[in-house]
């Protein structure tokens, strides 16, 4: 590889690494910032409105020529990139990731346009590589961004990755460069782009996502599924780089058959075959990845034919994933996405241009492969205690693994439940790697953490659940759904139960509105339904009711007493910082409860609750 090109792929990889933490960044602090506060539609349009943006490309490349425009956009990337990493601020971090972004898309469509002399694309071997490298560092970083690590190390890490983008970028910049246009059937293959890296993020390189279809993480089982499934996703893309290397098929076809099959086979959810669809999925999409961006380079006055294609293509991107994640995940609205990237291959006219040699092949795998495997095979110690002969139970709403103020907080999270020392913990609003979240998997960085193995029950998709981790033996192991609610606004809710300790347990979320009593009954009357009457027993999680409330009163007349006010404790958990209701409970039958408290700690929204529980004479 001759030093401009690699000075261009790696300025371009790292650019499109720097866009897709801003996109998360910026979506997730979005949607934790405003959800509840403003419609749906409204965080919808603001999403929408920043995207749109990136059509303001052509007035950068008018005013300021090639060099000058793809130096802004690119400035506006990894300055808007590294100044979010370092806020404190969810609103400041708003408006600096959505910088970000725009001028992402932007630096997007410039550096795309503006080629040299051998009139090639950095993005055919960088676009590719991109999507690996991300895995691989989301598996060497236990799931997390880097931007979501301590402060300290996260910056280190942002400033280092600026530095090298820059260093890149001149090298990229140093030969000639004049615009060129990708022509009629290669806008349809840039409008796809966006697409893509969308069907990336939902399947293709989301090991949650892909175990989740699968039904390979519900358990009881102990932290690890994602690091085997995201192997075997980097497996996929390695696979994906032998045909691009191969030709034989032509990967375009060959591409568009395997994101279309694998996406099937992934969204039927049948056991462990839905997340070979998504490894299917993963080959189909680090190869199209490639011939997408591969357009032909005609001299233009301008990058106007790419860059109107790309700012359409980002449009369609917000569209999708709102839809996708304010209708609770629906497997057909991926699809769409699906259908996009199809029309994409098919009107892509790929040029014979450099792709991955046996080098390129190495790499991929040593990066989709062995870094997850390395990650499996050396997980965090943990200091695991002797369980009691009286189990102390803490349940906890852990808020998406962010803290009271939207920030990512899962290893505060692990920290509160570390000191507290529990047994067995109930989780609620635990997310596995969604966009607008970060893509952290909650489950398996405490999991991991903490050295407690756990059975998860998914209710929004297969990535949003409950969960339990317990350090004792789990059996006996149920998840019931809640009858859907024909209101959009109420989320799919469930319930999951086992036996631990000699207790049935049961871990749940009820519906959060006011004015959802009457759902919360029908919900506590499932409940009881499943439950049949074995003791003793435990319903735990956030009830979303008030002491008194009708739905809670089904509790008691079922024989169930209220754990914490039976030992003084009904103190308030809800907001974490001052807590004014209670919401959050354990209440049990044929057990009693001593030492109950609740967690001063914004790690999360709630505060979590805490009681000792020993089986009544």
């Amino acid at each position: 590889m001759s030093g401009a090109l690699l000075g261009g792929t790696t300025f371009a990889a790292v650019g499109l690494l720097f866009l897709l933490t801003a996109i998360r960044v910026f979506t997730s602090t979005l949607y934790q910032s405003l959800f509840g506060a403003v419609p749906n539609d409204t965080v919808g349009a603001i999403a929408l409105g920043v995207f749109a943006a990136s059509i303001l490309a052509v007035v950068a490349a008018w005013r300021l020529g090639p060099r000058g425009s793809v130096a802004l956009s690119g400035t506006l990337l990894a300055g808007g990139t590294l100044l979010a990493t370092a806020s404190h601020s969810d609103r400041a971090v708003i408006v600096l990731a959505a910088v970000a972004v725009i001028g992402g898309t932007w630096w997007v469509a410039l550096v795309q346009s503006a080629r040299g002399p051998s009139g090639t694309s950095p993005f055919v071997i960088a676009l590719p590589l991109a999507l690996v490298l991300d895995l691989a560092l989301r598996a060497a970083f236990r799931t997390e961004m880097v931007v979501e690590l301590t402060p300290a190390v996260a910056l280190l890490l942002a400033a280092v990755a600026t530095l090298v983008f820059l260093a890149a970028g001149l090298a990229w910049a140093s030969g000639e460069r004049q615009w060129t246009s990708p022509g009629g059937r290669g806008a349809i293959a840039l409008f796809a782009i966006p697409a893509l890296l969308l069907l990336s993020e939902l399947v293709g390189a989301d090991p949650g996502e892909a175990a989740g279809a699968g039904g390979l993480d519900r358990g009881p089982q102990p932290a690890g599924t994602w690091y085997v499934v995201a192997a075997l996703l980097g497996l996929g893309m390695t696979t994906g780089a032998l045909l691009l290397a191969r030709r034989r098929p032509p990967p375009r076809f060959s591409a568009l058959i395997l994101v279309f099959a694998g996406s099937l086979l992934l969204w039927s959810h049948l056991p462990v075959a839905a997340t070979i669809g998504a490894a299917i999925v993963a080959v189909g999409t680090f190869a199209g990845a490639s011939i997408l961006a591969d357009t032909a380079a005609r001299p233009a006055r301008g990058p106007a034919v790419g860059a109107v294609a790309l700012a359409l293509g980002w449009v369609a991107f917000v569209a999708i994933a709102f839809v996708y994640y304010a209708y609770y995940a629906p497997g057909a609205v991926s699809f769409v996405a699906v259908a996009i990237v199809v029309v994409g291959l098919l009107a892509a006219v790929p040029l014979p241009t450099p792709r991955f040699g046996i080098p390129g092949i190495v790499i991929v795998g040593l990066l989709g492969i062995a870094v997850p495997s390395v990650a499996l095979l050396t997980p965090p110690s943990v200091s695991r205690a002797e369980p009691r002969s009286a189990f102390r139970l803490m349940t906890y709403n852990v808020h998406q693994g962010f803290d009271l103020g939207n920030t990512p907080s899962v290893e505060r999270l692990a920290d509160v439940i570390a000191a507290e020392d529990p047994d067995v913990v109930v989780l609620e609003e635990v997310v596995r790697g969604w966009m607008i979240d970060d893509q952290h998997d909650v489950l398996t960085i405490l999991s991991e953490r903490l050295g407690m193995p756990y059975v998860f029950g998914p209710e929004i998709g297969d990535a949003f659940g409950d969960a339990i981790l317990s350090r004792l033996p789990m059996t006996d192991v149920t998840v019931i759904h809640f009858p859907r609610e024909p209101e959009i606004k109420h989320q799919p809710r469930g319930a999951i139960l086992l036996t631990v300790g000699g207790v049935r347990l049961i871990g749940t979320h009820l519906d959060e509105f006011d004015s959802a009593t009457e759902i919360r009954q029908r919900q506590v009357a499932t409940i009881l339904a499943a439950w049949h009457g074995t003791r003793p027993a435990i319903v735990a999680g956030d009830l979303n009711a008030r002491p008194g409330a009708a739905e809670l009163q089904l509790l008691a007349d079922a024989g169930f007493r209220d754990l914490a006010k039976d030992d003084g404790a009904d103190q308030p958990t809800f907001p974490s910082d001052h807590p004014t209701e209670r919401i959050d409970y354990v209440w049990g039958i044929g057990v009693v409860g001593s030492q109950a408290h609740t967690v001063a700690s914004t790690a999360s929204d709630h505060r979590a609750v805490v009681i000792n529980v020993t089986r009544s004479p």
